[in-house]
């Protein structure tokens, strides 16, 4: 099976807008509410206000959506008692140092949404670390682009998530937050090219 990769703003300014909201209207993910309401109704919306960019991971013999990811562009900061000396030294390549706080400050690459579409068959399901590697090939010509080199993400403290983060994916935990608007845990994870 051979994936393509789309940019939502290529489909919508190819005028593909109404064929594409059907197909992401038929989008499932049961175990995270929040990955299925956002690709329903906020991804073509916050890709025309450039808030963030959802990428779509067709099947390209059918056009089925597999899956999607979504990217922005934040500043985030990371205290640096949490960071080993080797990811202190690499950070410092793209972030810059604050000794009063003790926290390193950078422009940094958000996946925003990561999400598989459950509504495929199980065995043409794209697993989440072929996923990855679609977002870092992404991320890689951004980067080249223009430069940086600090990706993150947050994700709810579920132990299957932080598993997949820690030990596939390749992302470092910096930190935790919990979200004002439903008191959910969420867990803060970086990763450096």
């Amino acid at each position: 099976m051979a994936i393509v990769t789309e940019n939502i703003l290529d489909i919508i300014e190819d005028g593909g807008e109404i064929d594409m909201q059907e197909d992401l209207s038929a989008f499932s993910s049961p175990m995270n509410q929040e990955i299925e309401e956002f690709i329903h109704s906020k991804a073509i919306d916050f890709a025309k206000r450039k808030l963030s960019i959802t990428y779509l991971l067709t099947d390209e013999d059918d056009g089925q959506l597999l899956g999607y990811f979504t990217l922005a562009h934040k500043a985030i900061e990371i205290d640096g008692s949490c960071l080993s000396g080797s990811d202190k030294k690499r950070l410092s390549k793209y972030a810059n140092y604050d000794q009063d706080t003790g926290t390193y400050s950078a422009s940094a690459f958000l996946l925003a949404q990561f999400g598989k579409n459950y509504a495929v068959d199980s065995g043409k399901r794209i697993t989440g670390k072929e996923m990855m590697e679609y977002v870092m090939d992404i991320l890689a010509d951004i980067q080249h682009r223009i430069g940086g080199g600090v990706v993150y993400l947050d994700a709810e403290d579920r132990e299957k998530l932080k598993l997949f983060y820690e030990n596939e994916a390749k992302y470092k935990r910096f930190g935790e937050r919990v979200s004002k608007a439903d008191g959910v845990k969420y867990l803060q994870y970086m990763r450096l090219f």
